[in-house]
């Protein structure tokens, strides 16, 4: 088979015989590599064209920017934001004031309660026995007093008298027996014995007639003052003894001190509990309070009755400086600051609050549009000026703080120097802009 001229085999260097596709490949990758590098080298002639300065037309017209004079202020307020918890406007640790056995436990840990509700009872048994024997010595007591008070009956006084007069008759007899035994002793008809016997039976009567008289003498006089005053100071004491018993039947009963929330219970049923062990921990979750940590510094710029802003969870409450604690946290180095919520609905003891609170600080600067700001070199801002040619200049500074929308700076910006407030992402320093003059810039709240 003979082939054509056009694919006629020709002999390489090596001795090998090449087809005419092998002798075009060479060709096209030359053009291949050929191609991308011109496209790199016009690429960068266009960027060198571009990044040449570009002079403004003469029929270009200015950008008109708004400008306000920069005022200088000697101090600003700072914004520092200290956290802190909220806390329940009361907090109790219940307890009974007497030991016993607990017998019943009313209410759990999460209840709500109302004031004076009862929550725990403890074992009367003892307390009740003890007051019905003090009842029964009461009567007694007040029985004797109401007895002396009225005094001896008439019947007694009778009866006295008539005591008195047996004795005084018997006393008689006795000493008219006495007198004959003298006479019969002399005469020695009767024997000293006897006569003896006669002188101590007179002396006898002559003193039962004497105590008979006393006694009815007393009963004819009433009763002494001094023993009533004394039963009643009985009566008074079982009186007092008695109330007593009642204040520890009421005391065996623990009622809710306020309306609130029982947090925890401490003990079970069936426990026996000594006087002032802990039982239930109970909260007034109606009212609470944030209380934070705040330096000396930022403390003094706070007034009792001063209103604040507190933010919990993202939720934001309006709130009343309460107090400010005298001394300092030996911890934390801070004051405590009692802030009253005005609206606790829906928060928790516990949860974190946070209070932005302006502290005044005395440093020489300028308040600035947040917006003119732009970055510039080592870590510094430049602020964006129209200079008296009506071009736009960069004057770096130094940002100290920022409030939103406005920035207050320090550095190379001068004061009565032209600040664009208006439209300064539309320039760039060195290009020739009309200057519309606005209102100064927000230099409001310079000092407190």
């Amino acid at each position: 088979m003979t082939s054509s001229p056009a694919e006629k085999p020709s002999a390489s260097f090596f001795g090998h015989v090449l087809t005419l596709r092998q002798k075009l490949t060479p060709r096209w990758v030359v053009v291949g590599v050929a191609i991308p590098a011109l496209a790199v080298l016009s690429a960068g002639a266009a960027t060198s064209r571009d990044a040449a300065p570009k002079e403004p037309a003469s029929n270009d017209r200015p950008i008109s920017v708004g400008v306000a004079p920069a005022e200088p202020v000697d101090s600003f307020l700072r914004k520092r934001v200290y956290t802190g918890t909220l806390v329940a406007k009361r907090r109790s640790v219940l307890s009974f004031e007497l030991a016993g056995k607990l017998l019943e436990l009313s209410v759990d840990e999460g209840d709500r309660v109302a004031k004076n509700q009862p929550l725990a009872r403890l074992d009367t048994r003892r307390l009740e026995a003890g007051l019905l024997q003090a009842k029964s010595e009461l009567a007694q007591s007040r029985a004797v007093l109401k007895e002396l008070e009225a005094g001896p009956r008439q019947q007694t006084i009778a009866a006295a008298r008539a005591e008195v007069s047996n004795l005084a008759a018997q006393r008689d007899v006795a000493g008219l027996r006495l007198r004959r035994r003298e006479r019969l002793v002399q005469t020695t008809a009767i024997s000293q014995e006897e006569y003896d016997e006669a002188v101590y039976t007179h002396r006898a009567t002559v003193a039962r007639t004497e105590v008979a008289q006393k006694t009815l003498d007393e009963l004819e006089a009433g009763t002494r003052v001094e023993q009533i005053e004394a039963q009643r100071a009985l009566v008074a004491a079982i009186e007092a003894r008695l109330a007593d018993i009642h204040h520890q039947l009421d005391d065996a009963v623990m009622l809710a001190p306020y309306a609130g929330r029982i947090v925890r219970r401490r003990i079970d049923e069936g426990t026996i509990v000594a006087a002032g062990a802990p039982v239930f921990e109970q909260i007034e979750d109606a009212s609470l309070e944030a209380w934070i940590g705040v330096p000396p510094r930022s403390a003094k710029a706070l007034r009792v009755g001063g209103a604040l802003e507190v933010t919990i969870d993202g939720r934001t409450v309006q709130a009343t400086v309460q107090s400010v604690r005298a001394e300092l946290d030996p911890e934390t180095r801070t004051q405590n600051v009692v802030l009253r919520l005005e609206d606790p609905k829906g928060l928790v003891a516990g949860q974190v609050a946070r209070v932005a609170v302006r502290e005044p600080v005395a440093m020489t600067g300028y308040w600035t549009p947040t917006a003119t700001l732009t970055p510039d070199r080592r870590g510094l801002w430049s602020v964006l000026v129209v200079d008296e040619k009506g071009v736009v200049a960069g004057r770096p500074v130094e940002v100290i703080e920022n409030d939103g929308d406005r920035t207050f700076v320090r550095g190379t910006l001068q004061a009565g120097e032209r600040v664009i407030v208006e439209g300064a992402h539309r320039v760039v320093p060195g290009q020739r802009v009309r200057a519309v003059d606005r209102l100064v810039v927000a230099n409001s709240e310079a000092t407190p």
